[in-house]
């Protein structure tokens, strides 16, 4: 079973809802969460305590903001001070909703390869729910229209036949920009197989700060493995 990612720090009970926004460094990770996610062909783990983290603390701040400006008259809510607090909290909001619509769109691009147990780990409770009700009412839908009145033989979703697989799976071999946040050292690039002929396999120097445009699947464990979370960033 893969190992999650390590757990978010928890913020202090006692600090003021709407600084933990401003300078949580949960929000940093989130940026980080929700970019890698938006260019990564396939989904990432999961990860939850950051998550309901920042889901807590948006719903304070927003109580908090509504209780300043209920509670105080002469709050005036065009004030720059109150419109950026305003913001900043959109600004995260925002970018939760973002992180897990993009999950859910993958989700409903290749629903057969997620419910595998090798990969439906990588999903929340809630997204393995979702994507259970989900395949089952577009498999009936199929069988309903389409497969019930093909040979029984023909009506599976999931057939393989040699190198050909029903099952749709991501590309992993895109090309994705990548950031170096720490140094890499060196990373064996397989060789690219085209019709003029093949490229030779070579390994490229990974340093910090340098962008490389790169198949996602030389890259991909770095954005997998916990061990490794924070060395790349997509961008």
């Amino acid at each position: 079973m893969m190992d999650t990612f390590p757990d978010s720090t928890r913020p202090d009970e006692t600090e003021d809802p709407d600084e933990e926004v401003f300078i949580n460094p949960d929000v940093t990770t989130l940026f980080r969460r929700w970019r890698n996610e938006k260019y990564a062909p396939e989904i990432l783990p999961y990860d939850g305590p950051l998550i309901d983290n920042l889901c807590e603390i948006t719903d304070f701040a927003n109580e908090k903001i509504q209780e300043d400006l209920e509670g105080d008259e002469s709050q005036d809510p065009n004030e720059l001070d109150f419109v950026l607090r305003r913001i900043d909290l959109e600004r995260v909001k925002y970018m939760l909703r973002d992180y897990l619509r993009i999950r859910l769109w993958k989700v409903t691009q290749y629903p057969q390869q997620y419910l595998e147990p090798a990969h439906s780990e990588l999903l929340s409770s809630a997204e393995r729910i979702f994507l259970r009700n989900y395949w089952d009412a577009k498999s009936e839908f199929l069988k309903f229209r389409l497969l019930g009145a093909m040979p029984v033989s023909k009506q599976k979703l999931d057939d393989k036949i040699d190198l050909l697989d029903m099952v749709r799976r991501p590309k992993l071999d895109s090309h994705v920009y990548v950031r170096v946040v720490k140094d890499v050292g060196r990373v064996e690039v397989p060789p690219t197989f085209t019709q003029e002929s093949p490229t030779s396999a070579e390994p490229l120097d990974l340093g910090e700060g340098e962008t490389w445009l790169l198949r996602y699947s030389v890259v991909r464990r770095f954005l997998i493995d916990p061990e490794l979370d924070g060395t790349l960033e997509l961008v």
